[in-house]
């Protein structure tokens, strides 16, 4: 699936390792930029891909990432002025990150990875959609 920036300036493929939705947009690797699905027709499903080291793809959501997620959230929004809502629906971070990982549709929601951080528990790199 090809991403790209507005203006143009980076262009990034994604496999789409799973049977489901993905994001319309994601941050580049920097995280300074917005980059939009675009091009569709140019999607092509390929069984038999074997993504490169450094290449990220999509994968199901796991629960060991929705916690790390959640609890990054918690973090960077629980003392901000603008955020007293969340403080006061949730009282405790605890809480809160077990209620952002409960909306958060484990196993259904995609993830966006680097592939060669992904550890599968028996080192089989053949299908990362099984190893989330």
């Amino acid at each position: 699936m090809k991403y790209a920036a507005e203006d143009g300036s980076e262009v990034e493929w994604i496999w789409n390792s799973r049977d489901g939705v993905t994001p319309f947009c994601v941050s580049n690797r920097a995280g300074d930029k917005m980059l939009k699905h675009v091009d569709w027709h140019l999607d092509r499903r390929l069984f038999n891909y074997q993504p490169l080291a450094c290449e990220r793809i999509f994968v199901s959501l796991s629960p060991e990432r929705a916690r790390q997620r959640a609890q990054h959230r918690v973090e960077h929004f629980w003392d901000r002025d603008d955020c007293a809502h969340i403080r006061e629906m949730y009282g405790t971070k605890e809480n809160a990150i077990e209620g952002f990982i409960a909306n958060s549709r484990v196993d259904e929601a995609p993830d966006l990875v680097e592939f060669g951080s992904l550890t599968p528990p028996n080192n089989d790199t053949s299908n990362p959609s099984q190893h989330n």
